[in-house]
């Protein structure tokens, strides 16, 4: 795991859920939260309780098995599709009872946070290359 990626993420989800408290936000019944968003793409996250997620239908068996009381999940949408939903943070705690980034630290799932960051970057890229002119070799 990219340790330093994984607490500049946790940093982040701290501040949202920071934000959710002071809006006075009923945070265990699931919230959401755009972290970026452009004309083509969005990246946000998703904060559920695992009652609310094991009601979601086709959610895969794999994610399932992962889910406690507190569950971030990152999403990825192109062109208004959603096209990447990551599970990145399951905790044994209520979101109210989170403290710290520390506390999003310990229940980060490493393959799902490495799995997003991945898609991002592919997608960033993708969209520098189309913005990037590229230049002649004609003479």
């Amino acid at each position: 795991m990219d340790k330093s990626y994984a607490e500049s993420i946790a940093s982040d989800i701290m501040n949202m859920l920071e934000s959710a408290r002071e809006q006075g936000l009923d945070m265990q019944s699931g919230f959401q939260n755009d972290a970026f968003t452009s004309p083509d793409f969005k990246f946000g996250y998703i904060f559920y309780p695992r009652e609310v997620l094991l009601g979601v239908p086709n959610l895969p068996q794999s994610i399932r098995k992962k889910l406690k009381k507190s569950n971030i999940m990152a999403t990825v949408d192109v062109e208004g599709k959603k096209i990447g939903i990551h599970l990145i943070c399951s905790l044994p705690i209520e979101f109210a009872e989170i403290k710290s980034a520390e506390d999003i630290l310990s229940g980060i799932n490493n393959k799902g946070l490495m799995d997003y960051k991945e898609q991002v970057a592919s997608i960033l890229a993708e969209d520098l290359n189309q913005k990037t002119p590229t230049e002649s070799t004609e003479q």
